[in-house]
């Protein structure tokens, strides 16, 4: 589950996830929901590789690899097909689709950046300037 907070020239994306992975797969969703143009395009799969030095950079550097790809690629994400987690790496294949995404974001932040877990599943912010 995933919501947004506004905030000015800022959008504030908020996660609530059973797992770890789940954070970045409700995160592709969330932001290829700001990249959508609403038009069908030509289906893509891309693989994305992140490293940081902990959990709540790896988000932003995920998000920022997704960036990325809508401003070089045209890429409008829509799903995480794959995904493994190794301490402050990703590897993932994702699916979307060429379109002419909404370049509503120029990246992630590191104001309010958090990502913990716990038994009770995992809660993750991110402030996305926009």
């Amino acid at each position: 589950m995933y919501w947004w907070v506004e905030h000015t020239a800022e959008l504030e994306l908020r996660i609530e996830a059973p797992t770890p992975t789940r954070v970045f797969e409700d995160a592709l969703v969330a932001v290829g929901e700001l990249f959508d143009d609403g038009e069908p395009g030509e289906p893509v799969t891309r693989e994305v590789t992140c490293a940081a030095t902990d959990r709540p950079e790896l988000l932003a550097a995920w998000i920022d690899e997704l960036v990325f790809l809508a401003e070089t690629e045209d890429f409008v994400p829509e799903r995480v097909r794959s995904i493994m987690l190794e301490g402050a790496r990703l590897f993932a294949v994702t699916r979307g689709r060429r379109g002419k995404p909404r370049h509503v974001v120029k990246g992630a932040t590191y104001h309010e950046l958090a990502f913990d877990c716990s038994t009770h599943g995992c809660r993750a912010t991110v402030v996305l300037d926009v």
